[in-house]
C-alpha cells in the first residue's frame, strides 16, 4: 500500500477494490485512504458546516467499509460515495426528509398523479407547521423514531416532545380536514 495517494492510479483501485470485495482488511483500508479525499470534497462542496461535512464523509467512508461487496466494480464507487454523501448531507440539514425510493409504494397501475398530489399537500401542510412542530413530526411520524429518541435527538424532554407532537399533529389534520391522530 502506497503512502502517497496523490498518485493512485486506476489500477490500484480496481485490485484494492477486488480484494475489499473478497473481505481483504488491508485492501478495504487502501481502499477507503484512497477515496478519502475525494469523499471529503464532496462532503465539503455538499454540506452546510465543516462540522456536517466531516461527519457525512465519515458516514460515507463507513458505509462503504460495509457495503463494498454490494457494488459491482470499482468504477461505481466514486459515484456510489457522491450519492451517498449528497444524502448524509441533506439528512443534516432541517426539515429535509429523505425516503428511500423501495419504501414509497407505487400501485401497478397508469394513474399515479393522486399518491403524487397526497404527498405535495401533505409536504405543503408541513411547511405551514412552526419549526419545533415539524422537527417532531418528521422525527416521530415520518422517520419513526420513538417519542423517547425524538427527545433526545431535539434536546428536550418526552413530555415537551409529546406537546409539539399532538399540537401539530392537530394543526395538520385542520388544515388536512381530517380527525387528529392520537399521540404516541
Amino acid at each position: 500500500m502506497p503512502g502517497d495517494r496523490s498518485h493512485v492510479s486506476g489500477s490500484d483501485v480496481q485490485h484494492w477494490f477486488a480484494g475489499a470485495q473478497r473481505g481483504d482488511p488491508a485492501a478495504v483500508d487502501a481502499l477507503l485512504r484512497a477515496v478519502m479525499p475525494t469523499t471529503r470534497r464532496f462532503a465539503a462542496h455538499s454540506c452546510t458546516t465543516p462540522e456536517d461535512a466531516e461527519d457525512a464523509a465519515q458516514e460515507a467512508l463507513t458505509a462503504l467499509a460495509r457495503r463494498v461487496g454490494a457494488l459491482r466494480a470499482a468504477e461505481a464507487v466514486t459515484s456510489w460515495l457522491f450519492v451517498t454523501v449528497r444524502r448524509a448531507c441533506l439528512r443534516r440539514v432541517s426539515g429535509v426528509v429523505l425516503v428511500p425510493l423501495d419504501a414509497v409504494m407505487v400501485e401497478a397501475r397508469a394513474d399515479i398523479a393522486g399518491p403524487v398530489v397526497d404527498r405535495v399537500v401533505v409536504a405543503e401542510a408541513l411547511a405551514l407547521l412552526p419549526q419545533a412542530q415539524r422537527d417532531a413530526v418528521v422525527l416521530v411520524d415520518l422517520l419513526g423514531l420513538p417519542a423517547e429518541r425524538a427527545a433526545m435527538r431535539l434536546g428536550i424532554g418526552v413530555g415537551a416532545t409529546k406537546s409539539r407532537l399532538h399540537r401539530a399533529r392537530r394543526a395538520l389534520a385542520t388544515v388536512l380536514g381530517k380527525p387528529a391522530a392520537r399521540v404516541a
